[in-house]
């Protein structure tokens, strides 16, 4: 990607579809599996933290004006340092796009076809993304921008279509199991917010950096808005009774929506919505990959490394065959691995960095 050729626009809109994407697919369901009816006030609570985290996060990058996390990792410990962190991205956007890339191309096997290997599914999404990856980024993020009005829009209008059908007794008991699952382990949560892990690589990049504290709190604000919709409409039509199903809720929600006569079974056209909106992030996560491995390598051109990295993807998005392996990947090791790159490593780096400052 260009240095400073993202405007700030770009960039909310860059933030917020990476976290549609983990929203969608797969952390709607997650949620109301640990929070049950609870799940609203559950997307809440974590919007409040994820707002608190990224504020904090923020003021400690503020010394270090449009530097990434590379950038400062090398500061504060030289090129080892930076490769370290660089690798620990690298394994977290890899694995973590690989479980969406299963998710949302089982969906397409199981709704439309069913008689096609999964592999040709997957196989067609890579491609897709390598020919777009050829393209300069400033377009992908043009691109992206309307993409982001069309899924924030679709979420507004499926929460209005399914009004009628929502069942509001769902919501209780308001605190679920308990406050315990809804607060403390329902916290963890807070990995719906994917474009949190990408936070840090946006500074260098933005025409004003001045403006990325605005960017980065906007974006939350508006994952979060979209977060409490989506859980709000699975939870008031489905309860929880869709947890164990392999395709994701909010496109079976889709189903029951009908305007008037001439506009019914809508959800050929929001999966096909969904199906654009996941190429352009299978796009950003190519970019971001082949972006960390070149600042880490001094590799001077990145195009060369979008085919290899396609190709772990594709490889890793086959591994996982059972539902019951792809949930505790997903509900459980991609937490973990999400905590330790979204705010665990950002907040160790910035605190030695800073206090270097400081010292110097």
């Amino acid at each position: 990607m260009k240095d400073k050729s993202i405007t700030s626009f770009e960039a909310i809109a860059f933030l917020v579809v990476l976290s549609i994407a983990g929203i969608a697919l797969s952390t709607n369901k997650i949620m109301i599996q640990t929070s049950k009816s609870a799940s609203i006030l559950n997307s809440l609570f974590i919007t409040f933290l994820a707002f608190i985290f990224t504020s904090i996060l923020i003021l400690m990058h503020k010394k270090f004006e449009g530097k990434s996390l590379l950038e400062i990792s090398n500061f504060v410990g030289g090129k080892v340092l930076k490769n370290i962190v660089g690798i620990i991205f690298i394994i977290y956007i890899t694995f973590r796009i690989s479980l969406f890339l299963r998710i949302i191309s089982t969906t397409l096997q199981i709704v439309y076809y069913p008689m096609t290997h999964i592999l040709f599914i997957i196989a067609f999404f890579c491609l897709a993304t390598a020919i777009i990856c050829s393209i300069k980024s400033c377009s992908l993020f043009k691109t992206n921008s309307f993409i982001f009005i069309v899924l924030i829009s679709s979420i507004v209008l499926i929460f209005i279509g399914n009004t009628k059908n929502f069942h509001f007794e769902n919501i209780y008991p308001l605190l679920g199991t308990g406050a315990k699952n809804t607060f403390l382990t329902g916290s963890s949560n807070i990995f719906s917010f994917c474009g949190i892990a990408y936070l840090f690589f946006l500074p260098p990049k933005l025409k004003n950096s001045k403006n990325f504290s605005k960017v980065a709190l906007v974006s939350v604000i508006i994952s979060g808005i979209y977060l409490v919709l989506c859980t709000a409409n699975t939870l008031l039509l489905f309860s929880d009774n869709l947890t164990n199903s392999d395709i994701f809720p909010l496109y079976l929600s889709v189903r029951y929506i009908e305007f008037g006569t001439f506009f019914q079974r809508l959800d050929a056209v929001f999966l096909f919505l969904c199906a654009i909106g996941f190429i352009s992030v299978l796009c950003f996560n190519t970019f971001i990959l082949t972006n960390i491995v070149k600042d880490i390598t001094g590799i001077s051109d990145d195009k060369p490394l979008i085919l290899p990295c396609l190709f772990t993807i594709f490889d890793m998005s086959l591994i996982v065959r059972k539902t019951s392996t792809l949930d505790f990947l997903e509900n459980t090791v991609a937490k973990i691995i999400y905590i330790i790159t979204a705010f665990v490593v950002p907040f160790v780096i910035l605190i030695i960095a800073n206090v270097k400052v400081k010292n110097n």
